[in-house]
């Protein structure tokens, strides 16, 4: 199979600042050297373009042109390549350009690599769709995973050059899928197909798979009018996947805070199985006032971090918001320049955004309650610390009061007896049966006992009888 002209665009986007990533160092460079990389890699060729661009360029701005105005020319503010890459038994020219931007608090690379219609003024020759893997070799338009990349879409453009049944243009597409990517690839599964100015298009990847998510869009033009249109609204298609990548991001990146407060809820149930209930049957001694009071000082900061958990998420459904509003706003623009159907463009804001907010409302309806959870449940162990603690300070309070009486008692017990034995303590003798000092210790004791009873018999009645 042969495809006329075919462009490759990598659409590739990267936070520059964002105040919920902490990555020490931060590579703001990253997206620079990426596209370096790839350039290097495919056409040998070397952009340097972190020198070429200015990224304090027009600060508040929320779209600008990063190239310097000394790198600009004819204001094409691109860098364009061209070099020659062999194809077996003859030399084809490809060409591109890097288109360097800032976007609200990202850095956007747009790169092209193509293969040109015309060359000295006639038509290039058809390719073989397996040319497309020379245009990525080593898979370098995969760009790598890193903390501040938001994501990227790889469309792949070529004329169609004669093929009009969909079943058979369905195949090229699948096997422009084949070719851009390694032999062995996990290839993003076929998502749906529609058209586009005219012209099929097909899209790769599904959220299912969010982990190995990955967007392709092949898009075969049947005649002038899809590349005209393009042309005329080539920015706001940018800013469109651009948005796209944002959501997309915001959603997977709710996945997993979604597994953290998974997580956290099932020790909060667990802990909550653990808490005392209120069962007159069960002894007070059996609870752990240590380990209670270990849980005071421990559920406060889970609760402060389950907390943030929940904010996390109400901040990715924010953030899916409003970039799924700022979606629908370039897709009005891009109507009104095209004046064409964009329903195929549409399906990802009215379907795909609104199942993540709806998802991710449903999350926080869920773990909201556990939230609710977490305070009562503080809230009750602080409860049953409070009781526990009086209850063994009262009951510590009785014991020196009964202990106390004891003493008393056995005290004046014995001073009494002891007023009444006549032999002196000094002349003590074993050959008497009782000696007085013995007595005295005898009486003493056994008031202390009596005493003792007594002390815990007026206790006992007291508690009873209020």
């Amino acid at each position: 199979m042969k495809i006329y002209a075919p462009n490759i665009h990598l659409f590739a986007f990267q936070l520059y600042k964002s105040a919920n990533i902490d990555v020490t160092p931060i590579d703001k460079n990253f997206l620079w050297n990426t596209g370096d990389e790839i350039v290097d890699i495919t056409l040998h060729q070397d952009l340097h373009l972190s020198q070429r661009i200015d990224v304090n360029k027009e600060p508040n701005s929320p779209r600008v042109d990063l190239l310097k105005d000394t790198e600009v020319i004819d204001e094409n503010y691109a860098v364009s390549f061209d070099g020659i890459t062999l194809d077996q038994n003859q030399n084809l020219l490809i060409k591109g350009f890097a288109h360097p931007l800032r976007l609200y608090d990202s850095y956007s690379l747009w790169l092209n690599l193509r293969r040109p219609e015309k060359e000295n003024n006639n038509h290039t020759d058809d390719v073989d769709i397996s040319f497309l893997r020379k245009l990525n070799p080593d898979n370098c338009l995969t760009v790598k995973d890193n903390p501040l990349f938001i994501g990227q879409t790889l469309l792949i453009t070529g004329w169609l050059t004669g093929a009009r049944d969909k079943k058979i243009i369905q195949q090229i597409a699948n096997e422009c899928l084949k070719s851009i990517f390694p032999d062995n690839y996990l290839l993003p599964q076929f998502n749906r197909q529609g058209e586009l100015f005219g012209s099929l298009i097909f899209e790769y990847g599904l959220f299912s798979q969010l982990s190995n998510y990955q967007h392709v869009l092949i898009w075969l033009f049947a005649d002038e009018q899809a590349d005209d249109k393009l042309n005329q609204c080539y920015q706001e298609l940018l800013d469109l996947f651009f948005f796209r990548a944002k959501a997309v991001k915001a959603y997977k990146d709710s996945r997993e805070v979604y597994k953290q407060l998974d997580s956290a809820y099932r020790d909060i149930e667990i802990i909550i199985e653990k808490i005392p209930k209120s069962d007159k049957t069960q002894a007070t001694k059996t609870v752990d006032l240590t380990y209670l009071k270990d849980l005071l000082k421990t559920l406060p900061q889970s609760l402060l971090t389950y907390t943030r958990l929940l904010r996390n998420l109400e901040e990715y459904q924010n953030t899916i918001a409003i970039n799924t509003y700022n979606y629908a706003e370039r897709l009005q623009q891009i109507h009104d320049i095209t004046g064409e159907s964009i329903k195929f463009l549409e399906i990802f804001s009215q379907r795909n955004c609104l199942f993540f907010q709806q998802q991710i409302d449903a999350d926080l309806g869920y773990f909201h309650h556990g939230s609710e959870l977490l305070s009562k449940a503080i809230d009750s162990i602080r409860g049953i610390v409070e009781i526990e603690q009086a209850e063994r300070d009262r009951s510590l309070e009785d014991t020196i009061q009964v202990v106390g009486i004891a003493f008393g008692g056995g005290a004046i017990v014995s001073g009494v007896v002891t007023q009444h034995i006549d032999k002196p303590f000094t002349e003590i003798n074993f050959k008497y049966p009782i000696h007085p000092l013995v007595l005295s210790l005898l009486w003493s004791f056994i008031a202390t006992v009596a005493c003792f009873l007594l002390a815990r018999l007026w206790l006992f009645t007291k508690r009873k009888w209020g």
